[in-house]
């Protein structure tokens, strides 16, 4: 449902960790395959794509009272 919210309203985004993760299998190498604890690569992954997402929502419309 979440992934739709967007097109519903636009000052609504996503960040889409989910996209990103899947092209990093490594973060999750040695672990249970969906949580990257422990492993430096994935919290400095993880901690771009929220700053990349907090840049573009920057830029984007708010929502109005």
């Amino acid at each position: 449902m979440e992934r739709r919210l967007p097109a519903k309203y636009k000052f609504i985004m996503i960040a889409d960790w989910g996209k990103i993760a899947a092209q990093h299998p490594e973060v999750f190498k040695g672990i249970d395959g969906v949580h990257f604890g422990g492993i430096r690569a994935g919290d400095i992954l993880y901690a771009k794509v929220i700053n990349q997402a907090l840049q573009v929502a920057k830029h984007s419309p708010v929502k109005e009272d």
